[in-house]
């Protein structure tokens, strides 16, 4: 039996990554954060296990995403599972600069190319259940905010990347 899950869709994780960058709307952004909030939108029910700051509407978010149905798979813990996702996410981000929709700039972090404002990511981005969805964006406004690195950031926060050896 053959089961379809977007998590292992290099395609289908081009599309959330174009989508969370129109979200977004930042000159750029790292690639650890973008990988981050791509796992979120795949597992919004697993959001619920982020340790928010203390910030208005967090813990709203928090709550709201506790009450998310779960999967009916049986899916590995939260950092294996994000490990996993790595090398679809990493391959996306190749198969876009390639296409030169996002490029690299000299700090490592991800940048909308000219390509971002073709015709085809144009269609890709009108009627997107990823951009109407308000619970998405929320948490993409609550975690963009937050520093990436050190005790208290984004890696420490989300537990799914490793944060005691980040140079702060």
């Amino acid at each position: 039996m053959l089961i379809y899950h977007p998590r292992n869709d290099t395609y289908n994780c081009c599309f959330r990554i174009i989508s969370l960058l129109y979200i977004i709307n930042k000159q750029n952004i790292e690639f650890e954060r973008l990988r981050i909030l791509d796992f979120y939108i795949l597992f919004p029910h697993l959001a619920g296990d982020i340790k928010y700051p203390r910030i208005e509407g967090a813990i709203k978010l928090k709550n709201t995403a506790k009450k998310l149905p779960h999967p009916y798979e049986k899916l590995p813990n939260s950092k294996m599972l994000f490990s996993e996702l790595g090398d679809y996410q990493s391959q996306s981000a190749n198969i876009l600069k390639s296409l030169d929709i996002i490029s690299e700039n000299k700090d490592g972090n991800i940048v909308k190319s000219k390509g971002f404002e073709c015709a085809a990511v144009t269609e890709l981005l009108t009627n997107n259940k990823i951009i109407s969805n308000q619970f998405i964006n929320d948490i993409v406004e609550i975690l963009i905010n937050i520093d990436m690195f050190g005790p208290g950031g984004l890696k420490f926060r989300t537990g799914l990347m490793e944060y005691r050896y980040d140079a702060i």
